[in-house]
Order: structure tokens, then sequence, then C-alpha cells
């Protein structure tokens, strides 16, 4: 009488548990890429809601988003990032109605984001938020925005966002920075720590016309490259109590590379940092490097700082800065020759090299 192996029996089980786990539905999901009909909000929600890790949801034309804001609700993984991708000439998200604290949230890890414009109004807040970590921003313009165009808080790590703008924030009147990381310490989400956000680059981003400040980045913050930027007030005035500088910086570590600020009708300045003790007890506003950088044409100083130890290379330029190289008050930085910088990396997004 023949007998079965127990090892041949115990292999052919455990295959067909595979295939069925494999095709059962819920059981093993595989990376999809969607594509969604031009103009069908509803659809992109359904994907955005059932997305699975690896999955590019495409996105084509004009979407007249008229009720709420469009988020993320599922994370990707590593190596498995959730792509939402305009395709062809890209895709425009235009909010004409009603959409809370931001028109497009990011609220969950390992995204990208790519080809697209937020088209925002005044009865939404910020632009494009991002309270998650690990995501690329690749060519995504924001415009329109009541306040802030690029918010990254709530210890929000490892972002790369390159060719990318911020253009007409400030709807509302008072606020509308351009590129936002962190929070006042007031308002961290993370209190009493600090919102620690941290570990992000901003590659050829540009800033045109915001109501305040191009770039802002908070206490708390950290790790923070800014390579190519632009930032273009267009000879208007920024809203100076609240903030008028091309970059204001209250945070650590913080370098700002082959970056321009022109065209500011204001008193701000291109670059400032101000010391900042938080509710944490720590001073802010340190280790600041500024090179390959350049001031053109603002009624303000180029430079203003509370910190000696924060450095200025020697490869700076200045055009049309009525203010001078420093505003009155400020620190003079140290300065050092071109051939010393050392750019920031880190291992995660955003860290590689780019010079």
């Amino acid at each position: 009488m023949m007998t079965r192996s127990p090892i041949r029996f115990g292999m052919v089980f455990l295959l067909c548990f595979a295939l069925v786990w494999a095709f059962y539905p819920g059981g093993m999901a595989k990376a999809a890429t969607k594509s969604v009909p031009a103009g069908d909000v509803a659809t992109l929600r359904s994907y955005l809601s059932s997305a699975s890790p690896g999955d590019v949801i495409e996105v084509t034309g004009t979407y007249n988003v008229s009720n709420g804001t469009i988020a993320t609700s599922v994370s990707g993984a590593a190596g498995q990032y959730i792509t939402i991708r305009g395709t062809g000439g890209g895709a425009t998200f235009k909010f004409t109605g009603w959409a809370g604290n931001a028109a497009f949230h990011i609220k969950n890890n390992y995204y990208k984001l790519e080809n697209v414009t937020i088209d925002s109004n005044s009865q939404s807040n910020k632009g494009l938020l991002i309270e998650a970590s690990h995501g690329y921003v690749t060519n995504v313009t924001v415009k329109n925005t009541k306040g802030e165009g690029f918010k990254i808080r709530k210890n929000s790590q490892y972002w790369l966002i390159s060719d990318s703008t911020a253009q007409g924030t400030g709807t509302g009147g008072k606020f509308g920075e351009g590129f936002y990381v962190g929070d006042a310490d007031q308002n961290w989400t993370t209190s009493p720590n600090p919102d620690q956000s941290g570990y992000i680059t901003f590659l050829n981003c540009n800033a045109v016309r915001t109501v305040n400040d191009g770039f802002d980045f908070k206490e708390g913050t950290h790790h923070i490259k800014v390579i190519g930027a632009n930032v273009d007030f267009q000879n208007t005035v920024p809203e100076s109590s609240v903030g008028n500088n091309g970059f204001y910086i209250r945070t650590n570590q913080v370098q700002i590379i082959n970056s321009t600020v022109q065209n500011n009708a204001s008193t701000g300045q291109a670059f400032k940092t101000n010391k900042m003790t938080a509710s944490d007890g720590v001073s802010y506003g340190s280790n600041l490097e500024l090179k390959g950088v350049n001031a053109s044409n603002i009624s303000g100083a180029m430079i203003y700082t509370n910190f000696t130890s924060n450095k200025l290379y020697t490869d700076y330029t200045m055009t049309g800065v009525a203010g001078g190289l420093y505003a009155s008050g400020s620190k003079t930085a140290s300065t050092a020759a071109p051939s010393a910088f050392v750019e920031m990396t880190w291992a995660g997004e955003g860290g590689d090299p780019l010079l």
C-alpha cells in the first residue's frame, strides 16, 4: 500500500494556502496603476481611500472641487510609495468651495505628489499641508491660498520638495507664507514638545508674490536645505506685522544655497534669522549657513542675524540693496571661503548631496 510522505503533503498544503491567500479578495494586495477620468473627484477620493502601497494614481485635466479637501487616508511603505501623478500636461485641482484647513492634505507616510497645480481660494487656508513622513513633491504649483502655500508640520520628516512654486498666497490678507515648516511654539500640535519636522530639502523652488515671507522655518524644526530657490515679491509690499522677508528662520541647522531674494518693496530683509527662546526653554535661530546667496532690488537689508555663529560664505552677491549688507541692530555673521562649505546630508529622502 502506498503511503504519502508527510513532507510532500505539507509542501502541497502550504502551496495551496499561498495561492488561495494571493487571490482571495483583501488577502495580498498588489500595486496597481489607476487612471482617474478628468473632473471625476469622487473616483479620485475613492482611489485614495482604497490605495495600497506602490499604487500609482494618475490624474489629468481639471478637477473642480466644491466640497471639502482632497486627503490621503492610507500609508505607503518604504520602497512602495503611493504616487499621485499628473499625466500629459499635468492636472489642476481647482477649489471653488470651502476646503477647511487645507485644500490638499497628505496625512500618511510614503507619498509622491507629481505634476499638479493646486488652485485654492479664500476659503481654503493652506494649499498643500503635509503631516506625514517620507515623500517627494515634484513639479507642484500652489496658488491663491488664503494662508500658506506649502505647509509641513507635526514632526514630519524626510521630504524632498523640488521644482515647485508657491504663487499669490495670502488672499485672506494677513497670513500667506510660500513655504512653511513647523509652527510657532504657541501653535505646536505636539505641545509641550517642539514640532521637530526636519530633514527636508527644497530644490529649485520658487515663492512668487507671497503676502508674507517666501520661506518660513519655525522653532523646533531642524536640518533644512534650500538649494536654487528664487523668492520674487514682484515689487510688492509684503504684510510687515507678520513677516516680510525672503527667508525668515527661527530654527537650527539650515543651509540656504545658491538662492535669490528680489524685488521686495518693503523694509524686510532678504535673509533673516531671529533668536527665539521658545516655551521649551531652548533658543533657536543658530547654525544657519548662507552659501552663494544673492539679493537684488530690495528696500531692506540683505541680512539680519542675532548669532555671530551663523555663517556667510564670501561668494554672496547683492545689487540694489538699499539697506546694505546688514540691517540696523544685526550682529555680524562669521565669514568663510566657498571652498570650506560642506553640504548637509542624511540617510533618507532629500539627504543626498545635490551640489
